[in-house]
């Protein structure tokens, strides 16, 4: 579609700029509307956001891991690629982001509020911390690393098939089943608040104010807004490479994957300003189970074929993607997080883009 549009440096590097805000705008239509979906139907809230808020965030990845299969054939060089750079950004950028963004926003709060009732004021023990739950932390950093660890299995096997695409999906179906119970745990201190009315005032108001047919339609625009604008980021992406004499896998790693996270990192950051550090941060990992067990998983099936992948081109990238979970998992399991820990989340992706650009010169060959 854009082959005869996409074809020199400038209109490359627009394409990139105008189709990245084109995803952003369709993956918050596309959001809003599963998520209203979600209480219209009264799914619960784990698994709503394991399911319907990890598609919309996670959505963009997903067709350019389908697109990459059924229009350019380029799974390994594109699919595997930007899914990979999207899970090392996703893990180190937007918890870096949700820790910066929730000190902002409870130093605003602090400023006014944060004095107790002997007259102390607890800035100093808020401003420069913030505490995830480690429950969450472990639960979530488990599948993770069992997604990991099946993709570098048949990574290594130097092949995708079928089979590679059910095993990522059936990791997936168990940590929602496991949110799924945590959650019928949780159901009667839930159900309590909704009695309370400290749960329902915005449910509510979206199951009157919202149609089935206004959802179905912002669902089904949203679809095709981001499957349009991935077509062109991928040809984009395919052209500067050209240009610059750079493998296709390098500019999707580094640009389309940086591209396509967007959705979740404005996600994190918004749950960050409201002060939900675990909405935040669990957002990040879990978005990143759902772009390993899903958006690889599922073109693998539907791609009816064995899709070959060079072991040697794609373990550089995954070694990183498992030392920004170590990096990220263990700082997030201390008591207390800082700034620190969000300046050595970035050194690490620093160290990744360090690494691509040293195999682009071929400088190391791994």
């Amino acid at each position: 579609m854009f082959e005869n549009i996409i074809t020199d440096l400038p209109s490359s590097l627009m394409a990139l700029v105008i189709l990245t805000l084109v995803i952003n705008w369709g993956s918050s239509k596309l959001g809003d509307s599963l998520h209203t979906l979600g209480v219209k139907l009264h799914i619960p809230d784990s698994v709503r956001g394991a399911t319907f808020d990890a598609v919309s965030s996670s959505f963009p990845e997903l067709v350019t891991a389908l697109v990459a299969v059924l229009v350019y054939n380029q799974f390994s060089d594109v699919g595997l690629s930007t899914v990979a750079g999207s899970a090392i950004f996703n893990i180190l950028i937007i918890p870096m982001f949700s820790i910066f963004f929730y000190k902002a926003a409870v130093n605003s709060k602090n400023s006014k509020a944060n004095i107790n009732k002997d007259g102390d004021n607890d800035n100093n023990n808020n401003n420069d911390t913030i505490k995830v739950e480690k429950k969450t932390i472990l639960r979530d950093t488990l599948f993770y690393i069992l997604s990991i660890g099946a993709l570098i299995f048949f990574t290594l096997q130097g092949q995708y098939t079928a089979f590679s695409g059910y095993v990522l999906i059936t990791i997936y179906l168990a940590y929602v089943a496991v949110l799924y119970s945590q959650f019928k745990s949780h159901k009667k201190e839930m159900q309590q608040l909704i009695q309370n009315g400290e749960y329902c005032d915005e449910e509510c108001e979206l199951e009157e104010d919202t149609t089935y047919s206004e959802i179905m339609f912002w669902i089904t625009a949203g679809i095709f807004i981001i499957w349009f604008a991935i077509d062109g980021l991928v040809q984009a992406a395919i052209t500067l490479s050209g240009i610059l004499s750079i493998p296709v896998f390098i500019t999707s790693v580094i640009i389309v994957a940086a591209c396509t996270s967007i959705p979740d990192t404005i996600l994190s950051v918004n749950s960050a300003k409201r002060g939900d550090a675990d909405g935040a941060i669990a957002n990040a990992i879990g978005s990143n189970i759902f772009d390993i067990c899903i958006c690889l998983g599922l073109p693998m099936i539907i791609a009816g074929a064995v899709l070959p992948v060079n072991p040697s081109d794609s373990l550089g990238v995954l070694a990183f993607v498992v030392l920004s979970m170590v990096t990220t998992s263990g700082l997030l399991l201390k008591n207390k997080i800082t700034k620190k820990d969000a300046y050595l989340m970035f050194f690490v992706y620093l160290l990744f883009i360090a690494y691509i650009v040293a195999k682009t010169f071929k400088i190391i060959q791994i």
